[in-house]
C-alpha cells in the first residue's frame, strides 16, 4: 500500500515515532520535511506498507532524495515512483538499504552508484586537546569561510552548492585556526538528534595539512560540545582512513553507515 501526503508536515506529523527508530537519520526528516508546503511528483512525501514493513521517502529540492525503513520495500517504492513518473535523483540513506534500492532502479533500467559512504561516528567524554589555538569565526570571516566551505564541497565530491546567506546565519557555529591572519583550518557544529550536537565542514587548506590543526579544532569542538551537556558526532568517508584514524583517537566510535547515492 503507497500513500501518498499533502505536505512534509503530515508526513512528518504521522512518521515521527517511526523515524524515531534512529534518531540520527531522523534530524533530515525534521528539518526538510517543515520545507515541503505542498506535494506533487517533483517534490513529493510517500510511505509504503504492509503488516510487518515500512519504507518512507522524502523528496524536497534542492535536497537528496531521503528514505527510511525496511528494505524489503525497495522494489515496491521504485516500482511506484518509476510507473507514476515521479522525479528521482540523488539519495541518502542507511547503506544497507541504499544498495537494496539500487539494485531495484537497476531493474527498471535506473543507474545508481554509491558516490560517498560514510559512517556515523558518536563520542561521548572529552579528550586531551588544548584549544587555545582555537578561535570562534564571527562576521569578518564570512568571506573567507565561503571560500573554504566551498573547497570542503570540492573535496567530498559532493554537488552541493554553499548558499552565502545561509553561511551567515551560521557563523556563530564555526570554530576556527588561524595563522598569520588566515584561517587555515575550520570546523562547525549544529543541533542533530536529541542529545546530540554534530560536526561537519571539517577543513585545513592543503598546504597546511598533516600539521595537526584538524585534530585541534575537532577536539577544542568536541569538548565544547562535551561541557555544554550534549554528545558529539560526525560522519567520517569510508575512504578517508586519514580521518577515520583521527576521529577514533579522540574517542569517537561507529554507530551505523549511511550513503549518498547518485545517477549514474
Amino acid at each position: 500500500m503507497v500513500k501518498i501526503y499533502p505536505s512534509g508536515d503530515a508526513f512528518y506529523n504521522e512518521n515521527r515515532d517511526f523515524l524515531l527508530t534512529n534518531k540520527y537519520t531522523e534530524v533530515f526528516y525534521r528539518f526538510d520535511a517543515p520545507l515541503l508546503k505542498a506535494t506533487d511528483k517533483e517534490e513529493y512525501a510517500l510511505m509504503v506498507s504492509d503488516e510487518k514493513h515500512t519504507l518512507v521517502v522524502l523528496m524536497k529540492e534542492p535536497f537528496n532524495m531521503l528514505f527510511f525503513g525496511d528494505l524489503e520495500l525497495s522494489e515496491e517504492m521504485v516500482d511506484f515512483l518509476t510507473d507514476n513518473q515521479y522525479k528521482i535523483k540523488d539519495y541518502l540513506c542507511p547503506s544497507d538499504l541504499g544498495e537494496a534500492l539500487m539494485r531495484a532502479f537497476k531493474k527498471r533500467g535506473l543507474g545508481f552508484g554509491l558516490s560517498v559512504g560514510m559512517d556515523f561516528m558518536e563520542a561521548k567524554e572529552k579528550c586531551a586537546v588544548p584549544s587555545d589555538k582555537v578561535e570562534r569565526a564571527s562576521l569578518s570571516d564570512l568571506d573567507e569561510l565561503y571560500e573554504l566551505a566551498t573547497l570542503f564541497i570540492k573535496d567530498c565530491g559532493l554537488k552541493d552548492a554553499v548558499n552565502k546567506d545561509h553561511l551567515k546565519e551560521m557563523i556563530h557555529e564555526f570554530r576556527v585556526i588561524r595563522e598569520e591572519g588566515k584561517i587555515v583550518s575550520m570546523a562547525k557544529y549544529r543541533e542533530s538528534a536529541e542529545g546530540n550536537k554534530n560536526i561537519s565542514y571539517v577543513f585545513t587548506r592543503k598546504e597546511y595539512r598533516g600539521k595537526g590543526y584538524a585534530r585541534l579544532v575537532v577536539g577544542s569542538l568536541l569538548n565544547e560540545i562535551i561541557d555544554s551537556g550534549y554528545l558529539a558526532c560526525l560522519n567520517v568517508d569510508q575512504k578517508n582512513p586519514i580521518s577515520y584514524h583521527l576521529y577514533s583517537s579522540l574517542g569517537f566510535r561507529k554507530i551505523f553507515s549511511q550513503g549518498i547515492f547518485v545517477k549514474e
